[in-house]
């Protein structure tokens, strides 16, 4: 059972009380609107956070800290959820009361990651510029390391085009261009500025849940706090004909990528039922793009959908012979028209909502997935747990899910070519 709450001004606290595991996790995030002006700087602050802070002031200190409470681990945390930007850190740890002698590990964890938040490191009352240079050159390798993965740079170049003008078309680390503007005061200047003005998401799992709140009220006693920037999703439908971007490049196989409007979030009753018919449609090796595009027919050397229940899209990604390019579009979107035209059998329907189960119930034996379930459950301002939504797919009905297909529409389509 999740119990959220707030326990600071606009710091808010779910949590899962479980002996499962032998391990607990803790996540702190800021929530921050998804902007072209911010987006790398939101990026780069965790990393530079991390190389040290009060008490532990470079990675080897740090290293010995994680080490002696049984070889913890402490990361950072980029999440893009819609047009919400999520910045922080995640920690798991041994559960106290598999600790030797009575030894605590929880509090001096959470207190760690406080100081991580809250006492960097400071020269000349701005970031170590060393620091910030270093991981600035992080930042732009894992930014240009999305073009040597040419199926996910495909579905980048994509949204980048179909949300033009749409916050959700800025990536999720930013660009180089941004990376590079960078610099330690602006950075520590911004990063007082979210302190201040984001709304703060905290998750734990573990067995200790009652200790956790008296805690973090205690560690984030010095919290800055100020009126929030707003921060929120727009669903846009699609205006107009479907529009075609071909780009050429050195590759040996095409990469055929379709941005379509779901027609819902995450937050609308239909949810469940789109969930379901894209599970039937084009997720898993039992949907529609798997058996027939891809097997029977051969057109794809790999097809598949998803859905960003946030933004309320769904992407088509799929990998074709470049002289391929019409004839697997057309057989793509009508498999799309046979499940609009409820062409779907039991064996189908079937098999694609034991998938989902499946994969629900896969998440709710993680505490990574449950925590990354919850900080959206936290953006949509909804309660429903993973429980919640696997019994409300249980009822959805196959016209359900023929409907839930008729709502879609193509908005992109994205074709990347041989040179």
């Amino acid at each position: 059972m999740n119990e959220r709450r707030e326990i600071l001004p606009g710091v808010f606290l779910t949590t899962v009380q479980s002996t499962k595991f032998k391990t607990g996790c803790f996540s702190l995030s800021l929530l921050r609107p998804l902007r072209r002006e911010e987006a790398s700087a939101n990026a780069l602050i965790p990393t530079v956070l991390l190389r040290g802070c009060g008490g532990y002031p470079d990675i080897r200190a740090i290293s010995a800290f994680l080490d002696d409470r049984y070889g913890a681990s402490v990361g950072t945390l980029v999440r893009k959820k819609g047009e919400v930007q999520a910045v922080g850190f995640y920690a798991d740890f041994l559960e106290d009361r598999f600790a030797l002698a009575g030894e605590e590990i929880l509090a001096p964890m959470l207190r760690f990651v406080g100081r991580l938040l809250l006492d960097p490191v400071l020269e000349q009352g701005r970031f170590v510029e060393a620091w910030v240079e270093g991981e600035k050159q992080n930042l732009i390798n894992a930014i240009e390391s999305r073009i040597n993965d040419k199926r996910s740079y495909a579905v980048s170049q994509l949204l980048k085009s179909m949300c033009e003008g749409e916050a959700y078309g800025v990536p999720r680390l930013g660009d180089r261009a941004d990376v590079e503007a960078l610099d330690a005061a602006g950075l520590y200047r911004h990063y007082q500025h979210i302190l201040a003005h984001s709304r703060v998401e905290i998750f734990y799992h573990g067995s200790c849940a009652d200790a956790v709140e008296p805690l973090l009220r205690e560690i984030l006693r010095d919290l800055p706090r100020q009126t929030p920037d707003a921060y929120g999703t727009q669903v846009v439908a699609r205006a107009g004909a479907p529009k075609l971007i071909r780009e050429a490049m050195d590759v040996t196989q095409g990469k055929l990528s379709m941005g379509l409007r779901l027609g819902c979030t995450a937050a609308d009753p239909e949810y469940p039922a789109a969930l379901l018919m894209n599970a039937v449609y084009g997720n898993g090796v039992t949907s529609k793009l798997f058996l027939n595009v891809r097997e029977r027919m051969s057109l794809c050397y790999y097809a598949g959908s998803s859905i960003e229940k946030f933004k309320g899209v769904m992407v088509i990604s799929s990998g074709v012979e470049f002289s391929q390019f019409e004839t697997a579009k057309e057989e793509i979107l009508r498999q799309l028209d046979l499940v609009r035209q409820g062409e779907i059998t039991e064996e189908e329907l079937e098999a694609a909502r034991r998938f989902l189960l499946s994969s629900l119930k896969t998440g709710m034996d993680s505490p990574a997935r449950l925590d990354d379930y919850a900080i959206g459950q936290a953006i949509l301002g909804q309660s429903g747990t993973m429980a919640d939504l696997a019994e409300r797919l249980r009822a959805v009905t196959p016209e359900g899910t023929a409907a839930a297909a008729r709502q879609v529409s193509l908005d992109t389509v994205y074709f990347l070519e041989g040179a």
